[in-house]
This record gives structure tokens, sequence and C-alpha cells, in this order.
């Protein structure tokens, strides 16, 4: 079986519970001490695969403002902003050219994992299953969501009108909007080629786009626009519904047969990765778990959590252990669906 059928076991049931002491395998570790050294007087860079102000490039920066604080050694850390290709070239930077010695991290789309089995040739020489994942700060749905001027305010309206619908790329905004248009008739037609969520957001308000193709309910409880109905939420995509949301429907439930709820339910599953924190391939492993245990300390940090709610990002952490194996559950699915559904998105 594969994730489409899996993930709401063990793995999922994991990451949603997460929160207590994470027990992690037995490792040869280094003493801290050694880690203390190496860190020590070092600028770590935190690669971030969009550009400044979407919801990645906020909570990588939340992350970098206190990760460092519990690194032995104490690094400091910089952001530094490397958008393209819907965060593909940051992910292959951090996969083939960044330092393999656990000085840098980065974060990207969430549906990497998911692209690669599709075979997106974006990721043909990137095995998402070998990035060294540290953790992630928060895990909740995405939405589709459209302006408050735009005609189209539910899923039967969107099967009805056509209207632009802005994306980055490759990523969860355009690969929502295509598999509703294949599978649930809908008209979107997608403006690709954003740099980031806060341009699109920047054209929703501007009128140059109706709306966005994906965006992380975390990122937009804080810019208020639910209060002030601003936005249409046409529907959510993950294994569950928001509690915040009970009314608005889940993608893979609009599905007209047992085959369609198949692709919709492997198409959600990524959104519990969250917003990825990540180390290249061949990080000693010692390092590696000094940067996994950091981070698992800083989100109980009174001082994290205080700048997380100060800056109204909602922290549901991830570990990095459980990242990985929800990696690679996604990078297991059979061959054979991932085919079916990069032909329903038109993956490349």
């Amino acid at each position: 079986m594969g994730i489409y059928s899996r993930l709401g076991g063990a793995v999922l049931a994991a990451a949603i519970a997460f929160g207590g002491t994470m027990t992690m395998p037995p490792k040869a570790v280094a003493d801290e001490a050694a880690i203390a050294e190496f860190y020590r007087g070092k600028a770590m860079d935190l690669i971030i695969g969009y550009s400044p102000g979407g919801g990645y490039d906020q909570y990588a920066r939340l992350v970098g403002r206190f990760l460092g604080k519990h690194i032995p050694g104490n690094p400091s850390i910089v952001p530094r902003n490397l958008p393209g290709a819907s965060s593909r070239t940051a992910a292959a930077f951090l996969y083939a050219k960044a330092p393999q010695d656990g000085t840098v991290i980065g974060t990207a789309d969430q549906s990497l994992a998911l692209a690669q089995v599709m075979g997106d040739t974006a990721l043909r020489d990137i095995d998402t299953g070998k990035f060294g994942y540290v953790g992630s700060p928060t895990m909740e749905n995405n939405i589709v969501i459209t302006w408050h001027k735009s005609q189209v305010t539910d899923v039967e309206k969107a099967r009805e009108i056509a209207v632009p619908i802005g994306a980055t790329g490759g990523s969860t905004s355009s690969q929502y909007p295509l598999i509703m248009n294949n599978l649930l008739g809908t008209k979107f037609e997608i403006i690709m080629g954003y740099p980031g969520g806060n341009d699109i957001n920047m054209a929703m308000e501007n009128g140059e786009v109706d709306g966005r193709g994906s965006v992380n309910w975390g990122s937009v409880k804080p810019l208020g626009w639910v209060e002030k109905k601003m936005i249409n939420i046409l529907v959510q995509v993950g294994l569950q519904r928001e509690k915040e949301l009970p009314n608005v429907p889940l993608l893979m439930d609009l599905a007209a047969n047992d085959e369609d709820k198949q692709m919709l339910r492997l198409i959600s599953a990524p959104t519990t990765i969250g917003r990825p924190i990540f180390s290249t391939p061949n990080v000693p492993p010692e390092r590696l778990d000094a940067l996994r245990k950091a981070f698992d300390a800083m989100v109980k940090d009174p001082e994290f959590l205080a700048a997380a709610q100060k800056e109204g990002l909602l922290i549901e952490p991830i570990s990095g252990k459980q990242l990985e194996q929800i990696v690679a559950e996604i990078v297991g699915t059979p061959k054979e669906v991932g085919t079916k559904l990069a032909k329903l998105i038109g993956v490349q």
C-alpha cells in the first residue's frame, strides 16, 4: 500500500501527536563538546526557496532567529532567499551544490517528494528522501481561495465561471487547481511564474488574478482576510478538516468515485509535511542529530513561541525523524499511481 491509503495510520498519528519527548534511534553520536567546537563562530546559511514575505519565508525566518540558540556552539543563521522554479532552484542547490557538512539548511515546497513520484523533470537529479530533515514548525491544511471581488465564491461557481488564479509554478499552487479542473470540472485559468505567495497576494489585491491555487491556512489567518471577509475559501486540502474550517469541504471528499478519491488523497498527503526545514544529503549523522535536537528544543522555547504568536504564526511542530518517515512513505508510492496523478496535473 502507498501513502494514499496508509498515511492516516501510524506516521500521520505520530505527526499530529508530536509534542512529547521524541526517542531517537541509537546512533554513534559525537559528544556535545565536539559538535559545539564545530559550530562555534560559524554562520549557517538558511536557503529559502521563495521570495520574501510569503508563508515559507515567514516560518523559515522565525526558525532562523531561534534555532542557533539551541545548536551546540550557537552559530548564527543567515536567511538567504533563492526563489525560482517553485523552490526547485533552492532544492537543487541544497542537494548538489551546498556544503554537505551541516552548515546549510533550507526550506522548499512541501510537495517535492510527491513531485518526484510523479516524475517531475526538474527533480530528475534529486532524491528528496536523501535530504537531512530537521523538522517543521507547523502542519496545517492548504486552502484554495478567491478574492472577495471574484464571481467564483465556491466550487460550484468555479465549475461555471473561468477565472485567472495565481501560482508559483509546478507546486501545489498549480497542482490543486489543475487536478480540480480535471477531476471536478472547475475552469481555473492558471497563471504561473510568480516568485512567491506574497507576489500572488499583491496580484489578487490589484485585480491581476482572482485567487491563489494554494496557500497555507496558518499563513492566511494573520492577514486578517477572514475576519474582514476579503477572501472566499473554496476548498481545504489535507487529510482532515481544520477545526476552524468545519464547513469548508476537503478536496478529497469532493471526489466522484473511489479512484478519483485515491488521487485526491495522494495529492493531499504532503500537507502533513508543513513548512519543512532540512539540510543537505550526507550531513554527518551526529550533526544532523544535533540539528534535530536543537529544533525539538526550539519549538518548546517560550521566546520562540512568543515570537510566533506575535507574528500570528501557528506552531504545530513535526520532528525531523517524522518528516523523514512521511517523505519515505510518499516516495514509496507505486510508480503507476504517481504516473497517473502526473497525467492528471500535467507534470512533464
